[in-house]
């Protein structure tokens, strides 16, 4: 296991720039056990397939294999409601869709767009970090589109029905009751990567110390996309300890000590951006310590063992080594080596997750099911264009395009771009590895057993990266269309049919209610200003006893600034990457970066309880939040009072603030 978890740490590192961008690795959450487990839960239907001479029974395995992209893991009970879904849904649409496809054409379009309609209202789009595991409504939908390509009299619809149940039923039995796979090694490789980047980013502050005041670039640099990287694998650690019943507690508490740490290097990085001169030597020898310990906490599992004494006692050694230095870096080492110890002792509760209030989160589910619904129609019409498309064109399998269609058409029209982008690739690899399997296996048998790793390693990769997904997606689901129903020229189908899927896709996201990107982007701008400033005001106002309230707000912070960033980038794919504005909003995001690393410095300097005039400065940092997002609202300008009376003084934060006022003052005359 821990050389699993040095090399996932260092693939980590190598792709930590891909966070929150168009194509991310996340390495950590490379499943083999789950793939596995997948390839057995399809064996015996391929088997029976292949023994009883019914290619058709192949098609439980296929359901099967969905079901595994369904399962959530964690609780059981949310693993059976989920799986149960997909297995009810699908076992219902799929028979339905095959026994309309015999009635004609005709009825084969209508049944075709209503089923896959009512499919994609079981679909949810909450905002998340990373991939995630593909919903019920989605694969659903899928059946959809392979029932109408198997069209049966009613008698085999319900056939085809009982091989679908068959297969999931028995996924559903296997996966949760016979074989549940329990966390830990998720949960090594998550900590392993995590801490792995808190090294690299301590590494990046050593090589950017001597270039203090000069670097403008590599100071972006570590603001933006150091940052960016280790909040989001942390959030995704905290997503896995809120699934793991049985480590997530001790999981909790290695990812609140890594968040920290992450607190201690911001608050560095911010005091050394500022400075005008290089860290002390002592200073530095502290930073490289701290450099080494994560190094050593990255290169172990950490979950399989307690902590390492040796990697204890270098922590208590630098809280020793700090003697009477008070310098910012100090106290920052001082700040993170202690989180590491008192996880040794055992004496770090975990850190819950700030919740929303409930008007938000009404709110939310009223944005969610306004795009769910129109996103439902807008995935329904194009299935039913691509399916028209292929067929008018006898194009072979002519399906093949409709599923292309419900998988890349997207929301946001620049994801489809992006969806498209990726499957291309992982299509192309991925035939090229069908076209060799297809002219080299000798027998029907020869390819149900290859059928069996491609599944593996497409289940054990999904949530790594959607193009190496596809990679393996396409060849195992090329092998198994072709037992079913063996056609010719499966390489230049596949080939057509994408196009088409890609095609219509891309139109559907642009023409059919296209989501106004400008409103998304005022949104988030709203949003990661009042996090951001809500943060800044916590920390002038509450005391050294309130650290979890802290560690919320500046998590809410760090995430903010981060899908402000991705919504910036989705305005720069779809063409606008000339607009002179979008350039003004990048320096808000990197002055909102600033504003968060000086109140982090601030957190991490708290001693005792604030004065009163820290909770003036809080409540003007309160005032002008409110005036800036009415300025926001508007498009107007807000100047800094002259005076300042109520907090707006020349320490880091208030220069932080004065950059921010200057940068949203630019963005919003543009």
């Amino acid at each position: 296991m821990d050389n699993l978890a040095r090399l996932v740490s260092i693939v980590s590192r190598r792709t930590f720039r891909a966070e929150g961008h168009v194509f991310a690795v996340t390495p950590e959450r490379v499943a083999i056990a789950e793939g596995v487990r997948a390839a057995l839960a399809m064996a015996p239907m391929l088997a029976a397939a292949m023994l009883l001479a019914r290619p058709e029974v192949a098609l439980g395995a296929v359901a099967a294999f969905w079901n595994c992209l369904c399962d959530p893991q964690g609780e059981k009970a949310a693993r059976l409601k989920a799986m149960g879904t997909f297995t009810i849904l699908g076992g219902i649409v799929l028979p339905l869709a095959a026994y309309a496809a015999s009635w004609g054409y005709i009825a084969s379009l209508v049944t075709l767009f209503v089923l896959v309609f009512l499919c994609g209202l079981a679909r949810s789009y909450k905002p998340a970090l990373g991939p995630m595991p593909t919903q019920a409504g989605l694969v659903a939908s899928l059946a959809v589109v392979i029932g109408v390509a198997l069209g049966r009299p009613l008698a085999g619809a319900l056939e085809l029905a009982g091989y679908f149940f068959l297969g999931s039923v028995w996924t559903m039995l296997f996966c949760v009751f016979l074989w549940p796979i329990p966390f830990r090694q998720s949960a090594n490789l998550m900590l392993s990567t995590i801490f792995g980047r808190l090294e690299l980013m301590a590494g990046f502050l050593l090589a950017l110390d001597p270039l203090t005041g000069t670097n403008v670039t590599g100071w972006e640099e570590f603001d933006t996309v150091h940052r960016r990287g280790v909040r989001m694998s942390i959030e995704r650690g905290r997503a896995l300890a809120a699934l793991d019943t049985s480590n997530g507690s001790r999981l909790g508490a290695y990812i609140d000590t890594a968040a920290r740490i992450f607190s201690a290097l911001i608050a560095i990085g911010h005091s050394r951006r500022i400075s005008q001169a290089p860290l002390s030597a002592k200073s530095r020898h502290l930073l490289q310590g701290l450099q080494e310990v994560l190094q050593g906490l990255s290169a172990h599992a950490l979950l399989d063992r307690p902590l390492p004494d040796a990697l204890v006692m270098q922590s208590n050694a630098l809280v020793r080594q700090v003697g009477g230095q008070d310098d910012m870096a100090a106290r920052s080492v001082t700040f993170a080596a202690s989180a590491i110890v008192r996880l040794a002792e055992g004496g770090f509760a975990s850190v819950a997750g700030s919740k929303a209030s409930p008007v938000a989160e009404a709110r939310s589910r009223q944005i969610v099911d306004s795009l769910v619904w129109r996103h439902a129609l807008r995935v329904a019409m194009a299935t039913v264009v691509a399916f028209v498309i292929g067929t008018w064109l006898n194009v072979a399998l002519a399906y093949w395009g409709a599923l292309a269609a419900i998988i890349v058409t997207q929301p946001i029209s620049s994801n489809t771009w992006l969806r498209v982008l990726e499957r291309a690739i992982g299509s192309l690899i991925g035939g090229l590895i069908a076209a060799a399997l297809l002219a080299t296996l000798p027998s029907p048998g020869a390819v149900l057993l290859a059928i069996l790793p491609l599944a593996a390693a497409a289940i054990a990769s999904r949530l790594v990266s959607y193009g190496l997904f596809v990679v393996f997606l396409c060849p195992m689901f090329m092998l198994v269309s072709n037992f079913i129903h063996p056609t010719g020229g499966l390489i230049a189908a596949r080939f057509f049919n994408e196009i088409i899927g890609a095609f219509v896709g891309v139109a559907a996201s642009f023409l059919l209610w296209p989501e106004r990107s400008s409103d998304t982007l005022a949104a988030a701008v709203s949003t990661a200003i009042s996090a951001n400033m809500r943060f800044a005001s916590a920390a002038l106002r509450l005391d050294a006893g309130s650290a979890t309230t802290l560690d919320n707000l500046q998590r809410d912070a760090g995430l903010s600034s981060t899908r402000l960033e991705a919504a910036r980038e989705r305005m720069l794919l779809e063409g606008r990457w000339r607009s002179a504005w979008l350039e003004h909003l990048r320096d808000v995001i990197v002055a909102l970066r600033s504003v968060c690393g000086a109140a982090a410095v601030l957190e991490v300097l708290r001693e005792g309880e604030p004065g009163a005039f820290d909770r003036q400065r809080a409540d003007g940092y309160d005032a002008m939040t409110v005036q800036l997002l009415h300025g926001l609202a508007s498009r107007t300008t807000w100047q800094l009072p002259a005076a300042q009376p109520a907090g707006i003084t020349e320490d880091d934060l208030g220069q932080a603030i004065r950059n921010l006022v200057s940068a949203f003052n630019a963005y919003v005359s543009r």
